[in-house]
């Protein structure tokens, strides 16, 4: 069980988003009731606001994590102490298929995008996404496209699914 006791929040409003170097969480909801609303006003006033979603990031996830963010400029020395090596055969394959497409440059074990790189870097990014955050952010949406009327009206009750997304042959 995770515990926010002394979290910082960096993220204002009852729906933000925080980010830490290990946590990533939320001080409420995305759309949130008059009351929520109220009450994350009464509690910033008495400085008791304290996250009520998150995810402890494991060293997977922390790796997972600088690569997406951080490819733009990343030794990857810098990783093998939250187990880069251990996951290396997962995440060298993407790595030499970026550089082979012009999107990054290796020098040694740095990488550094390119500025094909940085046009395609979502979709990159979207390479090193675990299995387990693809699906936390598929039912993040799917949530959202339930609860939103106008987009069932026009998209259908089914929200197309597009993350998630493994172009590995047989995977789905």
């Amino acid at each position: 069980m995770l515990t926010f006791h002394g979290v910082p929040l960096l993220g204002l409003g009852v729906g933000a988003r925080s980010y830490t170097s290990v946590l990533d969480y939320m001080t409420g909801s995305v759309k949130p009731s008059t009351g929520e609303v109220a009450d994350y006003i009464r509690k910033a006033r008495n400085h008791e606001i304290t996250p009520v979603t998150g995810i402890e990031l494991t060293g997977e996830e922390i790796v997972r994590k600088r690569l997406v963010l951080d490819s733009f400029d990343l030794d990857l020395t810098e990783l093998d102490r939250f187990g880069y090596q251990k996951h290396a055969a997962e995440f060298e394959p993407i790595l030499d298929a970026a550089e082979a497409n012009g999107l990054l440059h290796r020098l040694g074990r740095r990488i550094q995008l390119t500025p094909k790189g940085f046009k395609y870097r979502d979709v990159l990014s979207w390479m090193f996404y675990s299995g387990t955050v693809k699906g936390l952010d598929r039912e993040y949406y799917e949530n959202l496209h339930a609860v939103n009327v106008r987009a069932r009206k026009n998209m259908g009750a089914t929200p197309v699914r597009i993350t998630g997304v493994d172009l590995r042959e047989g995977v789905a």
